[in-house]
């Protein structure tokens, strides 16, 4: 009976280990902290996976103003077509990567070149938006799109 009652009279006293764990308030203002820093965080996330868009974007419209430039430079052979005329403006549709693209040029006086006969070509391309199954307004001559590509390049007239 002894056992017992000493095992009844410590069980009734105070304990004087410290309870381990957090305080509901301490869960909370963490929770609050948590609920504030998640959103910032895919704001970033989702700025840099726009900044990958567009870093992409720029680099296919580079292609297509090369891709315009080299063209020229192919009809502009004189050898093998000697009757084309590089037109002052012209503009056009393609299609790269799933996206259609509009290009448009314009020729002047190479007046920054010391030499004759060498034009000044300015090639600006704009993505117009997916390609299949989209019903695009198309291009009428040199309607203005914002260019998300510059180029410019010289040939001999």
């Amino acid at each position: 009976m002894k056992t017992i009652n000493s095992a009844i009279k410590n069980y009734s006293q105070p304990s004087t280990t410290v309870a381990r764990g957090f305080t509901l308030v301490e869960v909370m203002v963490a929770l609050m902290i948590v609920a504030m820093a998640l959103p910032a965080l895919v704001i970033l996330v989702m700025s840099q996976v726009d900044g990958a868009a567009h870093i992409r974007n720029k680099t296919y419209g580079m292609w297509i103003a090369e891709n315009e430039l080299t063209r020229l430079t192919l009809l502009n052979n004189k050898e093998l077509f000697p009757t084309y005329k590089l037109a002052e403006k012209d503009s056009g549709k393609t299609e790269m990567m799933g996206l259609e693209w509009q290009w448009q040029f314009e020729t002047a006086s190479a007046e920054e070149l010391p030499v004759k006969g060498i034009v000044k070509l300015d090639i600006d391309v704009a993505v117009l938006g997916i390609a299949e199954g989209s019903n695009f307004s198309p291009a009428q001559g040199l309607e203005k799109v914002d260019p998300i590509a510059h180029l410019t390049g010289y040939m001999s007239e």
